[in-house]
C-alpha cells in the first residue's frame, strides 16, 4: 500500500498539470452543483432518457413513454395529454423518438452507464436492509425525480471535463496566469455555467467535443509519430460527432476538416480515418426518417414545420439580421455583451491570431474564429434569435471556447507588451479587465442561484425582450436577495394585514370585459386593475419573491359548477409594490378548456403560497362569461 502512494505521489509530482486539472475539475463541480436544482426544460428530455431507456428497456425506440407520465397521462404530464409534448416526435418508421438529434445521448452515454450500474447496485445492496431502495421504471412519474437529478450530474460532469480540458488547450499557449484566467472566465463568467452546468442542453456537451478536438490538435501540433497519428484519429473521431450534437456547429466541423487538410497533408488520413463517427447520428436519423438529405439532416426538427426548417425559422433580410445582431449582443435580457461583457476582450485578440497565422495553432484558431463569426451571423438571421426559456444568450454558448481562447491572446500579445511602454493605460485597462470579469460572474451567479421563471411571468418572454426596467438579470438578483433576506418576517400577521379589490379585468387591447370567446385551447391574455384596500403593501411579480406575491388565479367552472381542469395552472400577475390605497395592474395568460361550451370564468385576489388566508379579498370572486366557440362557428 505505501508502495502504491509513493508511487501516486511521484506520478503526480511530475505532472503539476494534473494536479491543478483535477482540482480545476473538483471546484467546478462543486460549484455547479451548489444551487441543487436542475435548470432544464423540456428540449432535454429526450437526452436524459434515451440512455436509461436503452439500459433498462433494451430499446432505442421511445414507445414505451407512450400512455405515461410524459405523454398521455394526467398529473405530472411534461406534455400535452392529448398529443405527442413538442420534445418527441412520430417517426415515419412508427416509433416515438426524440425531436433534437442524438448526438448529446451518444456522447454521455458511458456516464449514463455508471448511473445505470449504481442504481442497480444500490437496489441490490439495500435489498439485505430493512428498508429496501426499489428503483421505479423510468415510465414511472415516481422515476422523474431521478431523471432530473442525472440529468444535472451529467451535465455538471461533463462541464467541469469540459473547463479542464480547457485549461490544459490555455496551458499549451499562454502562461500560467493567463491560462488560469481565461479558464475562470470560461467556467464561471459565461453561459459555461448557467446554461452548459445545469442540464443537458446541446451547447454543452458541443463545446466538450469541440475543446477536445482543439487540445487534440494543439498537442499533435507539438508530437511526432505514433502518438501525432493516434492524436489525428481521436480529433476526427470526435470532429465527426460535432453536427450530429447540433446541427448549426456543423460550421465548425468543416472549419477543422479544412484546416486538418492542410496542416498535416499526407497524414490526414488518420484524421480522416476517425471522421466516420458521424455515421452514429446519420444512421440514427436514417432509421427513423428514412432516406433524403433533409430527413438526415434535420431529422425531428421537421416536426416543428411543415415547410422547410431553413424557410420556416430563418429570414434572409437586412433588417432581420439588424434585429437578431442587436438582439444577441445587447438585448437586456439576451444580449451577451450584458451578460458577459468581459467577452469583449476577444476581439482584440482576433488581430495577433491572424497576425501569426503562418503557425499551425494559429491557423487552427483562426479557421475556428471565422467558424465562430459565422455561427454569430447566421444566429442573426434565426427568427427565434432569443431561444427561449433560458437564462442569456443560451445560443452563443457555442462558440465560448472560441471567444474565450481569443482573450488569451488579447492579454498576451495586445495587453502584455502595454505594460512596459504605457503602464498608465495598461494598468487602467487591467482594472476595467477586472471589473468586467467580476460583473460576468455575478450574472452567472445570480443567474444560477436566484433563479425565477422570467420566461414565463407574466407572459411569454419574447413580449418583454426588450424591457430594461425588469431584466432577467434584476429579477434574478431580486429573488437572490429575496431568499437570503425574506421581507415577510410574520407571514401570518402580513397575510391578515392584506385586503384588495379586482376593479376591472380588460383584455390585451385595455378594453373592459364581462364576457369573453375564445377557440378551445386558446390562450388569451387578460389584463385587470386592482386596489390595495389592506394595511401592508403587495409584494408583485417583478419583486420574485415567490411566497407572498400578490396575484389573480382564474378557474373555470362548467354549467353544474364543476371545476374544469385547463392543463394550465390560471394565474395573472401584479405588477409592483402597491402600498395601501393605491392601485395597480396585473397581467397574465389564460389558457381556455378544449370541449366547446359555455363557463363560468372565476378570478380571485390570492397570497401567493400563503395560508391564513389564502384569499387575498374578502370579496366574492368576479365572475365572467366564458364562451368556447367550436372551431369553424
Amino acid at each position: 500500500m505505501n508502495i502504491l502512494l509513493s508511487s501516486v505521489r511521484k506520478s503526480l509530482s511530475q505532472q503539476p498539470q494534473l494536479i491543478i486539472g483535477l482540482l480545476i475539475f473538483v471546484t467546478c463541480l462543486f460549484v455547479y452543483l451548489a444551487n441543487n436544482h436542475t435548470l432544464s426544460s423540456g428540449d432535454n428530455v429526450p437526452n436524459s432518457l434515451i440512455a436509461f431507456n436503452w439500459l433498462f428497456n433494451h430499446s432505442l425506440t421511445l414507445d414505451a413513454f407512450r400512455g405515461t407520465y410524459i405523454i398521455g397521462e394526467n398529473g405530472v404530464c411534461l406534455g400535452c395529454p392529448d398529443q405527442v409534448p413538442y420534445f418527441l416526435v412520430e417517426a415515419p418508421n412508427g416509433h416515438l423518438t426524440s425531436t433534437y438529434p442524438v448526438g448529446t445521448a451518444i456522447v454521455t452515454f458511458p456516464l449514463y452507464c455508471f448511473f445505470f450500474i449504481w442504481l442497480k447496485l444500490s437496489g441490490f445492496l439495500s435489498g439485505w436492509s430493512a428498508t429496501p431502495l426499489l428503483v421505479p421504471p423510468i415510465t414511472d412519474p415516481s422515476f422523474e425525480v431521478a431523471r432530473q437529478a442525472y440529468e444535472k450530474l451529467a451535465a455538471s460532469i461533463l462541464t467541469a471535463a469540459s473547463v479542464v480540458l480547457f485549461y490544459l488547450c490555455a496551458r499549451l499557449k499562454f502562461n500560467s496566469l493567463v491560462a488560469l484566467v481565461i479558464t475562470f472566465i470560461f467556467a464561471f463568467a459565461t453561459n459555461t455555467w448557467t446554461i452548459s452546468s445545469q442540464a443537458l442542453w446541446q451547447h454543452g456537451t458541443g463545446n466538450f467535443v469541440l475543446i477536445a478536438v482543439i487540445l487534440c490538435l494543439l498537442k499533435a501540433n507539438r508530437t511526432e509519430g505514433r502518438r501525432k497519428h493516434l492524436l489525428l484519429l481521436t480529433a476526427g473521431f470526435l470532429c465527426g460527432l460535432i453536427p450530429g450534437i447540433r446541427p448549426t456547429n456543423i460550421l465548425f466541423a468543416i472549419a477543422i476538416v479544412v484546416y486538418a487538410v492542410f496542416a498535416y497533408r499526407r497524414e490526414v488520413i488518420f484524421f480522416l480515418l476517425g471522421l466516420p463517427s458521424f455515421l452514429l447520428s446519420v444512421g440514427w436519423n436514417f432509421y427513423f426518417f428514412g432516406v433524403g438529405l433533409k430527413n438526415i439532416l434535420s431529422a425531428g426538427y421537421s416536426r416543428f414545420s411543415e415547410e422547410s426548417f431553413t424557410s420556416a425559422y430563418y429570414e434572409f433580410t437586412p433588417q432581420q439580421f439588424w434585429q437578431g445582431f442587436l438582439g444577441l449582443t445587447i438585448n437586456p435580457n439576451r444580449g451577451l455583451l450584458v451578460y458577459s461583457p468581459i467577452l469583449l476582450f476577444a476581439l482584440p485578440g482576433i488581430y495577433p491570431v491572424f497576425r501569426l497565422r503562418w503557425k499551425k495553432d494559429e491557423q487552427l484558431l483562426g479557421c475556428l474564429t471565422l467558424a465562430a463569426a459565422l455561427v454569430f451571423i447566421q444566429y442573426c438571421f434565426y427568427l427565434l434569435w432569443w431561444g427561449g426559456w433560458c437564462y442569456g444568450p443560451r445560443f452563443l454558448t457555442d462558440i465560448l471556447p472560441v471567444l474565450c481562447l481569443l482573450i488569451g491572446y488579447c492579454l498576451t500579445y495586445s495587453l502584455d507588451p502595454l505594460r512596459q511602454h504605457k503602464p498608465r493605460i495598461w494598468t487602467g485597462i487591467i482594472s476595467g479587465f477586472l471589473v468586467l470579469m467580476l460583473y460576468s460572474t455575478f450574472t452567472q451567479i445570480v443567474g444560477t442561484f436566484g433563479h425565477t421563471n422570467w420566461d414565463g411571468i407574466p407572459t411569454a418572454s419574447h413580449h418583454r425582450l426588450w424591457d430594461w426596467q425588469d431584466t432577467q438579470i434584476k429579477r434574478h438578483t431580486a429573488r437572490l436577495y429575496h431568499r437570503l433576506t425574506d421581507p415577510i418576517e410574520k407571514p401570518r400577521q402580513y397575510a391578515r394585514q392584506t385586503n384588495g379589490r379586482i376593479l376591472q379585468v380588460r383584455d390585451a387591447s385595455g378594453q373592459p370585459l364581462t364576457s369573453i370567446t375564445a377557440a378551445p385551447a386558446q390562450e388569451i391574455i387578460l389584463t385587470a386593475q386592482v386596489r390595495n384596500n389592506g394595511k401592508t403593501q403587495w409584494y408583485g411579480y417583478e419583486t420574485a419573491l415567490g411566497r407572498g406575491e400578490a396575484r389573480i388565479t382564474a378557474e373555470f367552472f362548467d354549467a353544474a359548477g364543476n371545476p374544469v381542469p385547463t392543463g394550465q395552472t390560471g394565474l395573472l400577475y401584479v405588477s409592483g409594490t402597491p402600498k395601501p390605497d393605491t392601485k395597480a395592474e396585473a397581467i397574465g395568460g389564460i389558457l381556455f378548456p378544449s370541449q366547446p361550451g359555455n363557463y363560468r370564468l372565476e378570478l380571485r385576489l390570492i397570497l401567493q403560497g400563503m395560508k391564513d388566508p389564502p384569499r387575498l379579498s374578502k370579496r366574492p370572486p368576479v365572475v365572467l362569461e366564458a364562451i368556447v366557440a367550436a372551431p369553424g362557428s
